[in-house]
């Protein structure tokens, strides 16, 4: 900056001394020279909102028994009958850090006294209000257990989000609420500064369950996409953000459809996708799409499959998933949003008590989903956790950095201290005796 106003000096001084008083060529010279400089933005005019994003939220049978406690309460419409605590007490901490936190909920809410899981996923309605207190702002209730509540499970969980403030898209009540609500548009003020959203969410299909009338559930169809982005821009958001729930379920890689759904996305408008269904973490990258007058471009980026945030699966891979952390950087001088830095933290599924013997299946378990990075060097200071379970968690997380790390975005690893103060999951007589040894 100094170099540039010492030119600017010198070529005024060079200019206004070779001419009369009059001569108005010099003053013209020097307006051309200055408007042809192209100086940076002052670091005052940009702002910066943290998204952060999980993917499929689950609620298997054991889940719903674990949260219960007892079976006896397991057609309990008391929903104090049921706790989701332990299950977000570990990356709520993390959460906090987000201006926005988003998740595919991929489940129904039932008040009814009939809870299940896999193949019709209905949860109590506690449920969401465990994601709410650990932080979640928006979730994205399209995918293909939309309709496993058929039309009541539909318009209750729409009705429960809505009771807890919670921000959704995806599924709708009828065409009219999807009208005047879809592309969900998401305002957020941060430090003084408005950032604009705009929401998309699609899913490939409902395993079968057809939609009840004058239910929506959106389903990918290029004609219908093509219409909602048009909308979206119409709202002038900084940025359209497509959430999809695509893909073959347990590949790590992407699928051939994805990357062209992909292809037609960024080239219609679409700046960031966000991937569920696979239960697999799937490829992480960017790229770079010229706009329509050929003039300018803009940076894009997809996540193909965060994985699994929380669930009962076994299947190889899918006891773990991705926090992907998002920055966007808005310039409040030229009013343009850009895709900040970007990275992950590994979290793997812990469940306490799954090897134990002589204890109820589910009913005696507790489920936590574990930044792993904080853990895995001393994970029996805070579980009761066994070498098996051990030699998972860090087997599956190596495999995950291994395959990532081909990718465009990083690791970032969570140190216990950014968690706070641990409340630990070790059992009462697992306590007791560490604070013996302690004295």
């Amino acid at each position: 900056m100094m170099k540039i106003s010492l030119y600017l000096v010198l070529l005024i001084s060079l200019l206004t001394s070779c001419t009369d008083v009059g001569d108005t060529s010099a003053t013209a010279s020097i307006n051309v020279v200055v408007d042809t400089l192209t100086l940076p933005p002052p670091k005052d005019s940009l702002h910066r909102i943290k998204l952060s994003f999980v993917g499929d939220i689950m609620g298997h049978d054991n889940q719903i028994y674990a949260a219960a406690g007892d079976p006896s309460k397991m057609k309990s419409k008391d929903m104090r009958d049921f706790n989701y605590e332990t299950c977000f007490r570990y990356v709520q901490p993390i959460f906090e850090e987000a201006d926005l936190m988003i998740g595919n909920l991929e489940l129904t809410l039932s008040n009814k006294g009939r809870y299940t899981g896999y193949p019709m996923f209905r949860s109590p309605d506690i449920f969401a209000s465990y994601l709410k207190d650990a932080g979640f702002d928006l979730l994205t209730t399209c995918n293909n257990h939309s309709n496993d509540g058929f039309k009541y499970g539909l318009t209750h969980t729409i009705d429960v989000l809505d009771s807890l403030g919670i921000e959704h898209t995806g599924t709708f009540k009828n065409q009219a609420e999807r009208d005047s609500l879809y592309p969900l548009i998401v305002e957020k003020k941060v430090d003084g500064t408005t950032f604009r959203l705009a929401f998309i969410n699609y899913t490939y299909a409902t395993n079968g369950l057809k939609t009840k009338e004058p239910c929506i559930v959106n389903l990918i169809d290029q004609n219908q996409i093509y219409k909602d982005i048009v909308k979206a821009k119409e709202a002038k958001p900084d940025m359209i953000i497509a959430v999809m729930h695509w893909g073959k379920e347990y590949k790590l890689d992407e699928h051939k459809s994805q990357v062209a759904y992909t292809k037609f996305l960024w080239e219609n408008g679409v700046d960031v996708i966000i991937g569920a269904h696979p239960h697999v973490i799937q490829p992480i990258k960017t790229d770079t799409i010229w706009e329509t007058d050929s003039t300018t471009f803009r940076e894009v980026l997809v996540t193909y499959s965060l994985g699994n945030f929380i669930s009962n699966q076994y299947r190889p891979n899918t006891d773990v998933g991705l926090i992907f952390e998002l920055e966007l950087v808005k310039n409040s001088r030229t009013n343009k949003t850009v895709i900040g830095k970007h990275d992950y933290i590994i979290a793997w599924r812990y469940i306490q008590e799954r090897y134990t013997p002589n204890l109820r299946e589910g009913y005696d378990w507790k489920y936590a989903v574990l930044p792993v990075a904080a853990f895995e060097d001393d994970p029996k200071r805070y579980f009761d956790i066994t070498d098996t379970q051990i030699k998972a968690m860090r087997t599956v997380t190596q495999r995950m950095r291994t395959h990532l790390g081909k990718w465009q975005s990083q690791e970032r690893n969570v140190s216990l201290e950014e968690l706070g103060d641990i409340v630990s999951l070790k059992s009462i007589k697992e306590t007791t005796k560490m604070s013996k040894k302690i004295q």
